[in-house]
């Protein structure tokens, strides 16, 4: 998501789209891992992640949760979760209240990261970087919303607040080495960006989140599909799975293979979900790929309905509303 003060712009493979919304600017941090050849030709994710994502929905989900299922002991599974950023903003959102969090990911030293607790912000270092990320219409790879002090809304001020309440900021032995291999890089590189990482640690890690390496397409092979999970979220990896990685870009996969996968996924989601749980698919999932049509398709066959938020054209919440094979 690439963002301008109060503006999206959502890019996808056939158009621009502008959209005014209300949420937070949020921070964020961006990373890769290599990952075993059994996952095949895509040999690399991207665990670009950030607290607080796609707040609006979050924030509805928890609501919902509180008012359909009150007195429940909540059960949440977090798929593609990257270094646990989505997890730890349940786990702030929801408070007291007593829930168990099932995540997981692709990549062992993502899951390795996310179990630690540890989070990192990055923040431009220099006038150049601000320059260059404002540029780019970057608005998500700075700090100005959790660790900024001005100029923020009531919204942020409480996220900030809840922020400040669950994380300490840590200060790690390698950081030395890290500040040395960015100096180097900015004077052997002249379009290096240089950041200030900012790391937090969750003051309390218990084991309320359980973190797993798994692959949504075989998720019944390490993960229970009992029927009794109130919300399911697996934000915006939808798209990596309906595209083939290469060296120029992303390509669809053709519609066959595209809607095979895609029942796959979305019958086990049913059936690890509850009557009345919710899946969360992403923020802007049906902008991002010329292929949505075909989620669409899958939910509605696969016994979901979505469910219409004020202030929201797309549909990224999903209601299970019968059973399915």
């Amino acid at each position: 998501m690439f963002t301008l003060n109060k503006s999206v712009m959502q890019i996808s493979n056939t158009n621009y789209r502008n959209r005014t919304t209300s949420y937070p600017r949020f921070c964020g941090h961006s990373g890769f891992e290599k990952l075993p050849f059994k996952y095949g030709i895509s040999n690399r994710i991207i665990t670009e992640t950030r607290l607080f994502r796609d707040y609006t929905s979050i924030k509805y989900c928890i609501d919902y949760l509180n008012k359909v299922f009150k007195g429940v002991k909540k059960n949440i599974v977090v798929g593609a979760c990257s270094t646990g950023e989505d997890v730890f903003t349940l786990k702030m959102l929801l408070g007291k209240k007593p829930a168990k969090i099932t995540a997981f990911d692709l990549g062992t030293e993502t899951i390795k990261k996310a179990k630690s607790g540890i989070i990192e912000l990055d923040v431009p270092a220099d006038e150049k970087s601000k320059k260059y990320i404002e540029s780019l219409n970057m608005d998500a790879y700075n700090d100005k919303f959790l660790s900024g002090k001005e100029n923020l809304n009531n919204v942020e001020m409480h996220l900030k607040k809840l922020f400040e309440e669950n994380f300490e900021q840590i200060f790690p032995q390698k950081e030395l080495i890290h500040k040395l291999k960015e100096k180097l890089e900015k004077i052997f590189f002249t379009s290096f960006a240089e950041f200030d990482k900012k790391f937090f640690r969750m003051k309390t890690m218990d084991n309320s989140c359980e973190f797993k390496s798994g692959n949504i397409t075989d998720i019944e092979n390490f993960m229970p599909l009992k029927k009794n999970q109130h919300l399911f979220t697996f934000k915006n990896a939808i798209y990596h799975l309906l595209t083939d990685n290469n060296y120029c870009g992303r390509e669809s996969i053709e519609p066959k293979k595209a809607r095979e996968i895609l029942n796959k996924i979305f019958t086990n989601v049913n059936k690890s979900l509850c009557k009345n749980g919710l899946f969360v698919m992403g923020e802007f999932e049906n902008y991002q790929h010329e292929s949505m049509h075909l989620v669409t398709k899958s939910l509605l066959k696969n016994g979901f309905l979505p469910i219409r938020m004020p202030e929201r054209e797309y549909l990224n919440v999903w209601k299970k509303v019968r059973e399915v094979n």
